[in-house]
């Protein structure tokens, strides 16, 4: 599977196709129709079948612009099976499955079987949001080459916890997740900001999971999307300085160097190959021109 390379992703209802086409035009990198949380069981047939229109519209952002995702319900329950039949009978050609509430490896198993019997090639997401989860995170991680990226589900985790939604709260459960995707080697994304009006506050919690290692965010409304992928994406003083550490290890002979009186070793590189990569993450999005409510 190739790498995701997101910043952004921006939900919206799978019950609202009318807002489809304003969530591509947002400038996010990612753009997933849910059927999970968003829709009432009442209504999950119909938005079950927008999901797979919206799905086979694009795949993974071949044309230019966001790669096209979905989340499904949980595979432990009726809707989730149904969502998994709809995909194998719908035939998308590309794009990525969220699986949310993920407890254990098995789960992503499934789905994966369930795909590669189809002869269906899409990526998966393992959402981790329960504390069976965390637990079983490093295990999820790995139980599928199908499995690009992990995604933090805060707001479930703390409701299980029993502690409000806050950075202190669910530290301990964000580490745990960032520690299975690179053990993994797959990006890890972080739970949306729910203050869709405080750009400073989202800013702020972006920046401060990037310090934890996450390298992309969810979305909930457009207007969060310009202020994600800023904080995201590299500085073009960052890369300057990432790429003239990484040309200057080449010609380290002994493992370590010295650049503007400072020592460089192995980790020091690692991470700037890390910032170069996330500067070469492809900008397919297109530039919004305005907000809509899209969530």
């Amino acid at each position: 599977m190739d790498d995701l390379g997101w910043r952004s992703v921006l939900f919206v209802p799978a019950s609202r196709p009318d807002r489809f086409d304003k969530a591509l035009a947002a400038g996010a990198d990612a753009v997933c129709v849910d059927l999970e949380d968003a829709v009432a069981p009442a209504h999950k047939q119909d938005a079950r079948a927008a999901a797979m229109r919206f799905l086979a519209g694009g795949g993974n952002g071949g044309s230019g612009g966001p790669d096209r995702v979905i989340r499904i319900n949980t595979p432990r329950s009726v809707a989730g099976m149904r969502d998994a039949l709809a995909l194998i009978d719908a035939r998308p050609t590309g794009g990525t499955v969220v699986i949310p509430k993920i407890d254990s490896p098995e789960e992503v198993c499934w789905v994966d079987q369930l795909l590669t019997e189809a002869g269906l090639d899409l990526r998966l997401v393992a959402q981790i949001e329960t504390l069976r989860g965390v637990d079983q995170a490093a295990a999820i991680t790995a139980a599928s080459r199908r499995v690009s990226a992990v995604m933090f589900g805060g707001l479930d985790l703390a409701a299980e916890l029993g502690v409000p939604a806050s950075w202190d709260g669910l530290l301990h459960g964000r580490s745990r997740v960032v520690h299975a995707a690179a053990r993994a080697g797959i990006p890890a994304i972080d739970m949306p900001f729910v203050e869709v009006r405080d750009a400073d506050g989202c800013r702020a919690e972006a920046l401060r999971a990037l310090s934890l290692g996450f390298t992309a965010k969810m979305a909930i409304h457009p207007g969060q999307v310009p202020t994600i992928n800023e904080a995201y994406t590299p500085t073009p003083d960052e890369v300057a300085d990432a790429e003239r550490i990484v040309a200057a290890w080449k010609d380290a002979p002994d493992g370590v160097i010295q650049l503007d009186g400072k020592m460089v070793e192995r980790p020091i590189v690692l991470a700037m190959r890390r910032t170069l990569a996330r500067a070469r993450a492809p900008e397919r999005a297109s530039t919004p021109t305005r907000h809509g409510d899209v969530a």
